[in-house]
């Protein structure tokens, strides 16, 4: 069982370290308020060299939480209740088989799973964009599914579930919206998970939550420019970042 030391973590920071993680973490949830996804991946790539693997993804789940948690606030009016509980129903056993799994193998394991998942969900992503893809309810299941297990192993899932819902005809504010009621939802189910599976003890729920709060800033910030910024430019320096992101866990797991 991985154990997270609050106080050891604090300790080997300097001041202008734990600016600079406070800052990215307030960045990480406008890009995610702005796109939809994304937060987490950018926050989870800068702390990966001050957290272990295992407790990488947990802690993640805690930030997505509460920057989802206030995103969702922001968004309410637009949000597809009915689309959003049925994607959130059908991926919340799936993320349960991702977090089992994510607790059940070794560290270089993850940090390849980490690496190629991040890679292959911009493939994917670009690929149903040329293709122009259209799903309906059952495919909107079937991508429920995808999403719900790989949201308990990598980084970054939401540009899965953006990619689905944009699919079955969502679009705008009611994207952002309805993808913020899924990720709550997923949230808590892969936090209450890792819980039981002893990656995530109190230490690092604080940690996770201080670095929450940040996000409801951030997640008020992208509501109020969100109608005026075009997210093309955004989307590709974020994508960017994920493959650069995928190159450095995949080095780390053929190097450890």
């Amino acid at each position: 069982m991985e154990s997270f030391d609050l106080y050891a973590f604090t300790s080997n920071l300097s001041y202008l370290e734990i600016i600079i993680l406070l800052f990215f973490a307030l960045f990480a949830s406008i890009v995610s308020g702005i796109s939809g996804y994304g937060g987490g991946m950018t926050l989870g790539i800068l702390v990966s060299p001050f957290v272990p693997v295992k407790l990488l993804v947990p802690l993640m789940s805690v930030f997505v939480f509460c920057s989802n948690l206030s995103r969702m606030y922001y968004y309410r009016d637009s949000i597809f209740w009915t689309k959003g509980l049925y994607v959130a129903l059908i991926s919340s056993p799936f993320a349960i088989l991702g977090t089992s799994f994510y607790a059940g193998v070794s560290d270089n394991i993850l940090y390849f799973c980490l690496g190629f998942g991040l890679a292959l969900i911009i493939i994917v992503r670009r690929i149903f964009k040329k293709i122009n893809l259209k799903i309906s309810w059952f495919g909107l299941g079937v991508m429920a599914m995808c999403y719900g297990t790989i949201s308990g192993v990598i980084l970054g899932p939401g540009a899965l579930l953006l990619t689905a819902l944009s699919a079955n005809g969502m679009v705008g504010a009611g994207i952002i919206g309805t993808d913020s009621l899924i990720t709550v939802i997923n949230s808590i189910i892969r936090l209450v998970s890792f819980r039981k599976l002893g990656l995530l003890n109190n230490d690092a729920l604080v940690i996770g939550c201080s670095i929450g709060v940040v996000a409801i800033f951030g997640s008020y910030i992208a509501r109020k420019i969100v109608d005026k910024l075009g997210v093309k430019l955004h989307t590709f320096i974020i994508e960017i970042c994920i493959i650069l992101g995928a190159i450095v866990m995949i080095y780390r797991a053929f190097a450890s």
